[in-house]
């Protein structure tokens, strides 16, 4: 075996004994591969105690500058990382996300990858180096740090394998990914092989796991993918292609996202702002809207109903108050989705879970469908009791 890529998150590498942990695990892999890149998150939480830093010195932070900050963490990160592996008698080094070769573009604190030049990690790897990558940042085309956002260390470590041709295993808290939050129920189960297909699906859809983008790069580039326990003890569950052929459910997994906001309006004939304007405000206000439906109500009424995150409230408010719409907010409620690859060619799955949901009297305002996966938006009271219902009508 020639070449891969690692990837550790912040719980991995919270504190110094953990640390030290992960250098054991990166040593045991260069015994194995020839090349061994890592890519690795800040420790802990220590990305959120330089935000609230930042935020204690100014209510709106320059962006700019928050980039600059954050990357520290991972730097930090880094650079113990690389310490440990050569007090251990092996030769490492690291390198910043600009270093490394990457080359972003888009708004700062939310930047997106452009390309990556692993010129100066693969002259490292050919010298015997472990090479230690900072996540979740690179440059622009001006030289400014920036930062990837949210799961960025997992689209950093996956676009190096990309560029390099080699697979990547990403590594954290929990065994693999499971058909059901383990927290909620118990008796979930691992799953050992999925699509890329579905596994886009269940990061969309709130399973949490693994960042969406980092698993849609890997499809496009054919990278397999690995997530498992940072001990390595435990199998975890790999990601390809064609995941398993053999999987007998038709569900494979339920996914929540909580915090969701329900917005329902109210026009009529006279109505002088329309259904496009709506969106098009909401849009110019960076609310990303995600469930839509219309109903007609009367000849001369309908109403519009979308879904978006709870802390998009505010901003939507102020969109409103000055337009004279009829609306309301219902803001205690969960999207459930359930997903699986078998379902396209599976009819009656909707119609299942309708009857689960009547015969247990449990409510739902809104339903939508893609090939693989059915959501539900529906009140947080009945997220534990949906879940452990479907879980058993499913079999997962």
């Amino acid at each position: 075996m020639n070449t891969i890529v690692l990837k550790y998150g912040g719980s991995s590498v919270a504190d110094i004994d953990k640390i030290n942990s992960v250098a054991d695990r990166i040593i045991e892999k260069k015994n194995i591969y020839k090349n061994v890149v890592t890519v690795v998150s800040a420790m802990g939480k220590s990305t959120d105690t330089l935000l609230d830093m930042a935020n204690q010195l100014s209510e709106n932070p320059i962006k700019r500058e928050l980039d600059v900050l954050l990357s520290t963490g991972e730097q930090t990160t880094i650079s113990l990382l690389t310490i440990a592996i050569n007090a251990k008698g092996y030769k490492a080094i690291s390198l910043t996300g600009q270093q490394a070769g990457f080359l972003t573009w888009g708004p700062h604190t939310k930047n997106r990858i452009e390309d990556v030049d692993t010129t100066r990690v693969e002259k490292y790897l050919k010298e015997g180096y472990i090479v230690i990558v900072a996540g979740f940042q690179g440059v622009n085309e001006i030289g400014d740090i920036t930062t990837l956002g949210r799961g960025g260390s997992d689209t950093s470590a996956v676009a190096l394998a990309a560029k390099l041709k080699c697979p990547c295993e990403i590594y954290t808290d929990v065994e693999g990914i499971f058909t059901v939050d383990p927290r909620i129920h118990k008796e979930a189960k691992k799953l050992d092989n999925l699509s890329y297909e579905e596994t886009m699906e269940m990061a969309y859809l709130g399973a949490g796991i693994i960042e969406p983008r980092s698993v849609e790069m890997a499809w496009k580039y054919g990278v397999k993918l690995y997530i498992g326990l940072n001990t390595g003890k435990v199998l975890g569950t790999y990601i390809t292609e064609e995941g398993d052929k053999l999987e007998k459910n038709v569900i494979n997994n339920i996914s929540i996202i909580d915090d969701i906001l329900l917005v329902n309006i109210y026009l009529d004939n006279n109505s002088r702002y329309t259904t496009s304007e709506i969106f098009a405000d909401l849009a110019n206000n960076n609310v990303n809207v995600d469930v839509i439906s219309q109903n007609i109500i009367k000849n001369d009424k309908k109403s519009v109903s979308f879904t978006t995150t709870l802390d998009n409230k505010t901003v939507i408010k102020e969109i409103f108050k000055d337009n004279d719409i009829e609306y309301n907010f219902i803001d205690n409620v969960i999207k459930l989705s359930i997903i699986g690859n078998a379902m396209r060619n599976q009819p009656g799955v909707a119609s299942q879970v309708f009857s689960t949901f009547i015969d247990n009297n449990i409510d739902f305002y809104q339903v939508s469908t893609s090939e693989i996966s059915i959501s539900y938006i529906i009140d947080s009271k009945y997220k534990n009791k949906v879940v452990k219902i479907l879980a058993k009508e499913f079999n997962l």
